[in-house]
């Protein structure tokens, strides 16, 4: 972890204007430097939910694994564990940034796959079908209406064109 001397010296107001909706999450740096994927699970938001993330490949981030302390990070260590809010609820666990990067994309084909343009027009003739009758699902079934999922950049500086 850097030291406080090692830190650039940032303006309050340079800090927001880099983030104008909000301070992002301070990433969590493993000493091993490894890159793992991190996330908080919360087991207040529903029981079991800690068992689930061992299941589905999370392990709990321990005080060994992080660079600074508890203190330094604003974290609580309670079980050989690190943890935040109230009583400890919420507990960081870590999964190899491989391992994680390829279940978003299966789940990235996965949603792909089940909405794709036949599909959503199917399901929109259907709902058109239920709500004003069959002549209704026909017209949309028979048209050459496309349903196509896309996506596109954003200037959101203003420096130029939409990439």
């Amino acid at each position: 972890m850097a030291k406080k001397r090692d830190l650039p010296v940032v303006s309050v107001l340079e800090r927001r204007l880099l983030n104008p909706f909000g301070t992002p999450s301070v990433p969590i740096v493993m000493k091993d430097g490894a890159p793992w994927a991190t996330h908080w699970f919360a087991s207040e938001v529903r029981s079991g939910r800690i068992h689930q993330a061992l299941q589905l490949g999370w392990v709990y981030v321990t005080p060994a694994d992080v660079e600074g302390t508890a203190d330094e990070l604003g974290f609580e260590i309670k079980d050989n564990r690190i943890t935040r809010g109230p009583s400890g609820s919420e507990v960081l666990m870590k999964m190899p940034g491989d391992d994680y990067a390829k279940i978003q994309k299966a789940k990235f084909e996965k949603n792909r796959g089940e909405m794709g343009g036949k599909k959503l027009k199917s399901e929109v003739a259907q709902r058109a079908a239920k709500e004003f009758g069959d002549e209704a699902a026909d017209t949309i079934y028979g048209s050459d209406l496309e349903v196509k999922d896309s996506r596109v950049s954003i200037d959101l500086d203003g420096d130029g064109p939409p990439r």
